[in-house]
């Protein structure tokens, strides 16, 4: 078996596990996550569990039963052969069954852990880890978790997450981007990532930033901004609850360039959109928006920015004016 088969069998028997122990409803919605993240997370859980199935077919009264059949002298030679054979086929199957299970690698690692999160368009939900670390998933966001016995390293894939971490200076916490890699110990911080950049905004605590030319370190209140021209750091005010405002429905650029806004708001409403200037790093927008209200903002961006706005079909054209 490959390390990344063994890998989901790994994650399957600690599913398994946790449903025979019971669960709760952040672990039924993660592992559904889970599940319909990759095929072969559905098929080896499946597997595993018509194994289960199996083998509670099987009980100490039927195995007793079985040899009684082999002893019973009134039976003929021919009828003694057939039941033997039949016998002999289920022990062979379920020996086949038994040593499957048994043999198959399990985590022996206790702080190992590994699972899939993604939301869908408008959805923002909250998922606890084994760390008692909180991740809270923006709309259309997506990230990979794995954790073992030296690190805590998570994969953020797309979108906006809100980390409030747990302590464990023996286990840092490394969330990597594409273009970045964050690494912290304990604090609260959100982490967006979009399609050319990403986002960094500590609520409180501390966090290392790295890219492949530069390491900052980020305090309460900074925001880091990781694009291809480098790292950028601005200031924030953690008063004013900007690490949560995506929570109420706020959505607040503050000299946001327009793509990223308007890919901001695509994670809550399904529309596309065309940029049709090449020249467009200097239309940036700032304010507060709810994010359920993209017709207002829409009509709003020729009052603030020298475009025009054109609407055909649910595609938004723009440019400039």
């Amino acid at each position: 078996m490959d390390r990344h088969n063994l890998s989901i069998q790994q994650q399957v028997d600690r599913w398994l596990e946790l449903e025979r122990q019971g669960l709760n409803q952040q672990q039924a919605l993660a592992l559904q996550h889970w599940l319909d993240a990759d095929s072969k997370h559905f098929l080896a859980y499946q597997e595993s569990k018509q194994i289960e199935l199996l083998l509670t077919q099987f009980s100490e009264q039927d195995v007793q039963s079985f040899e009684q059949s082999i002893t019973t002298s009134h039976q003929s030679t021919q009828s003694v052969y057939q039941n033997t054979w039949a016998i002999a086929a289920c022990f062979a199957l379920l020996s086949i069954c038994l040593f499957s299970y048994l043999n198959w690698p399990t985590p022996l690692n206790p702080a190992a852990f590994q699972a899939s999160y993604q939301t869908k368009r408008g959805e923002i939900t909250d998922f606890k880890l084994p760390d008692q670390s909180t991740l809270t998933l923006d709309a259309k966001a997506s990230i990979s978790v794995d954790f073992d016995d030296e690190q805590r390293v998570n994969k953020l894939l797309k979108g906006r997450v809100v980390f409030d971490v747990a302590s464990d200076r023996a286990r840092p916490f490394v969330i990597e981007t594409g273009n970045s890699t964050i690494t912290v110990l304990g604090t609260r911080f959100s982490v967006d990532r979009k399609s050319n950049s990403t986002r960094v905004m500590v609520d409180h605590g501390r966090v290392s930033v790295q890219n492949k030319h530069k390491r900052i370190e980020l305090n309460k209140g900074d925001v880091a901004t990781i694009n291809a021209s480098g790292i950028e750091v601005s200031k924030f005010d953690p008063e004013l609850n900007l690490v949560d405002a995506f929570k109420l429905g706020r959505l607040m650029f503050d000299n946001t360039p327009l793509i990223e806004a308007l890919e901001t708001f695509n994670r809550h409403h399904d529309f596309s959109y065309t940029l049709a200037t090449k020249h467009h790093d200097d239309l940036v927008i700032s304010g507060t928006f709810s994010a359920s209200e993209l017709e207002n903002f829409i009509n709003l961006l020729p009052h603030v920015l020298p475009i025009e706005i054109k609407n055909i079909n649910n595609h938004i054209i723009i440019s400039k004016r």
